[in-house]
């Protein structure tokens, strides 16, 4: 299931929110990895794959917020489908701190490169600017 996911959604991102932007979407992986690292830490967890997978899931889903989505028998709006997800998980016994440590990074990353930029008070900062180095090596052009 988490490969499907993994697959479906990592491509689709990569392919619509990310076109001809390789560097870019590596520099999301890279801190998301990160921040999940370093939150894992504090919380005691091992394995961060489904975190992962919630955070690109996540953030897919807020930037297709108006694609729906049918799960089972219900339609679940994309920005939402993270949070379906997880609750589908502690439905079938399985734990949600995973899930909703995916979901928290995802959006501390959508927030800080997609929403804070665009407020006047931000300058146009953004916290997760894409290194030079990074693009050049994936030569990417702006």
């Amino acid at each position: 299931w988490n490969l499907c996911v993994l697959v479906h959604y990592c491509s689709s991102l990569e392919g619509i929110s990310f076109q001809r932007k390789t560097a870019d979407f590596l520099w999301m992986l890279l801190c998301g990895a990160g921040m999940l690292l370093l939150l894992t830490s504090f919380f005691n967890m091992y394995f961060v794959s489904s975190s992962l997978i919630d955070l690109m899931t996540y953030v897919w889903g807020r930037k297709n917020s108006s694609a729906r989505m049918q799960v089972f028998f219900f339609t679940v709006r994309a920005p939402y489908l993270a949070w379906v997800i997880a609750g589908m998980s502690v439905l079938m016994g399985g734990g949600v701190q995973d899930h909703l440590l995916g979901i928290a990074v995802g959006h501390v990353y959508y927030f800080f490169e997609d929403i804070y930029p665009l407020l006047p008070t931000s300058k146009g900062f953004r916290l997760f600017r894409t290194p030079t180095l990074l693009k050049w090596v994936c030569n990417q052009t702006d």
